[in-house]
């Protein structure tokens, strides 16, 4: 199954949002593996040495009405800004209703701060 087929099953504004999100993750993650989990329902972005959670960076996970971008290290960042939420030792995400929720640029350093995190780069 392609993103775009997986992506048709919820609603345009999801779909947009994730689009927008995948947009940022390709131009930011350019040396990850875009993944799709059917099971899990995301898409995950990782350094495709395996499928586990160690070797895994971030995921776009669609519901309803809403998208979850989440950081598999979550816990780990900095989030001066305390966009990150989640109960998880680990794992932790933000919730996206509309692309103007939050910052490009916030989203954007989250991303690139995880990618540090995993990567040991920029």
């Amino acid at each position: 199954m392609t993103i775009e087929d997986f992506l048709k099953t919820y609603q345009p504004k999801v779909q947009h949002i994730c689009l927008e999100i995948r947009k940022i993750a390709l131009e930011l993650l350019p040396e990850t593996e875009e993944i799709l989990f059917e099971v899990w329902k995301n898409i995950t972005y990782g350094t495709g040495e395996s499928r586990m959670d160690k070797d895994l960076i971030i995921y776009i996970a669609p519901f309803k009405d809403s998208v979850n971008l989440g950081f598999y290290r979550g816990a780990s960042l900095t989030d001066n800004k305390k966009l990150l939420k989640g109960t998880g030792k680990l794992l932790k995400h933000i919730k996206i209703k509309s692309m103007t929720d939050y910052q490009i640029d916030d989203i954007r350093q989250l991303i690139l701060e995880a990618k540090k995190e995993r990567l040991g780069t920029k």
